[in-house]
């Protein structure tokens, strides 16, 4: 059993097979009988959360629900699988035209919505089998492989030859004020007290700067100018802010942590993008087109997760 099963552990070679990686939270002892805390927050099933006897073979069912559901709409279900989280919450009680209207999934195929509901079951043992997953009606669609492949192949080249292209991604140096004004001391601030959020934390290696010229971009050329974008050099954050006659309010502010230098010798930020105001999910939907589109060869894996992915050891 994995037990980590997420979207960064799941790599592509040239030819679109799927490997996964990453095998420190892996066992195969006792397999449906664990109660060792691990995986990652966001795609960790209930029955870990709350410190239960758990099936090793179901929890990886729940965090595949949570990539599939990703794959296909785009954004995260819902922040983490606990009965007092909202997305969630909303799946337990029943309330599923609103919960598929809040995550814009009204258009989804009823053997979508039955799939992913059944492998998001709260009962771990109602989630269904590897066997009943594949004799799912949504499973037995019919698709050609070898032409689905070829577009996905033909996307990826357009999307890497237009970032060749694009110079102003190679430079980790920004077009103006480095604004390095905004970087906080980690070891003043005490990263370690904010828990760590895998959708929205990640390192970098370039000036605050770099970040927001990309916003800006993002901002002009793609989202119409909705945001007010501001930095706050006092107080050390970036906000973007967006007022919606239609939507709530939205506030995100940006924060920026000394990491000092990794292994290659180059120095490396924490950067964290933190919604004050707002839907989450909408954020999340925003916030995915923002890595896609400007900040997707800036963003780097974090070294380290603070508070939430916990020694591998048994």
């Amino acid at each position: 059993m994995h037990r980590d099963l997420k979207l960064e552990n799941i790599l592509v070679d040239d030819s679109m097979n799927l490997k996964v990686a990453d095998f420190g939270f892996a066992t195969y002892k006792k397999i449906n009988k664990l109660n060792s805390y691990r995986g990652t927050m966001t795609y960790m099933a209930p029955e870990i959360k709350e410190g239960k006897t758990y099936d090793g073979r179901q929890i990886d069912i729940f965090s595949t629900g949570v990539i599939l559901f990703i794959i296909v709409q785009g954004i995260f279900p819902f922040k983490e699988a606990k009965r007092d989280e909202y997305f969630y919450n909303l799946i337990l009680t029943g309330k599923l035209d609103q919960y598929w209207t809040k995550v814009g999934g009204q258009n989804l195929s009823a053997d979508f919505k039955d799939l992913i509901l059944k492998m998001f079951s709260y009962d771990g043992t109602k989630r269904p089998t590897i066997e009943q997953l594949k004799n799912h009606p949504w499973m037995q669609k019919p698709i050609d492989m070898k032409k689905s492949r070829a577009n996905i192949l033909e996307r990826l080249h357009e999307i890497r030859s237009a970032k060749t292209a694009d110079s102003s991604r190679e430079s980790a140096t920004s077009r103006g004020d480095p604004m390095l004004e905004l970087v906080r001391d980690s070891s003043v601030i005490g990263l370690e007290q904010y828990k760590f959020n895998d959708q929205t934390d990640f390192d970098i290696d370039c000036e605050p700067g770099v970040i927001w010229d990309e916003l800006n971009s993002f901002n002009t050329d793609i989202f119409d100018g909705k945001f007010r974008i501001e930095s706050n050099l006092e107080k050390k954050w970036m906000k973007l802010s967006l007022e919606d006659k239609e939507e709530a309010p939205m506030v995100v502010k940006v924060k920026f942590f000394d990491l000092g230098e990794g292994e290659d010798d180059r120095r490396r930020l924490r950067i964290r993008f933190i919604k004050k105001r707002g839907d989450l999910m909408r954020w999340y939907e925003i916030f995915k087109q923002i890595q896609e589109t400007q900040l997707e060869e800036v963003l780097l894996a974090p070294r380290i997760h603070h508070d939430m992915e916990v020694e591998a050891a048994e």
